[in-house]
């Protein structure tokens, strides 16, 4: 599926066409409905491994501090002559 993933935003085959004017001429315009399906081909892909193979393919969160280090948490705690409860 990621090897289609490529192919499909790679080609650029139909995503112009000709069309033949009222006086004769023809002019050539972006076919936009091949680009829509070639964008819901290439999202339904990319949805289908991310569920398939979410470690590689899948959203990454990174829960860590600066550096790669664990997240530093401070606990702020206030006393009743602070004005805290």
């Amino acid at each position: 599926m990621a090897d289609e993933i490529i192919d499909i935003s790679d080609d650029g085959l139909n995503d112009w066409i000709e069309r033949r004017r009222a006086d004769g001429s023809t002019e050539t315009v972006v076919n936009h409905e091949h680009i829509s399906r070639s964008k819901l081909r290439f999202d339904a892909r990319r949805w289908l491994l991310s569920k398939c193979l979410p470690k590689i393919y899948g959203d990454r969160l990174e829960h860590t501090g600066p550096d790669g280090g664990p997240i530093q948490v401070t606990v702020a705690r206030f006393t009743e002559t602070e004005g805290g409860t």
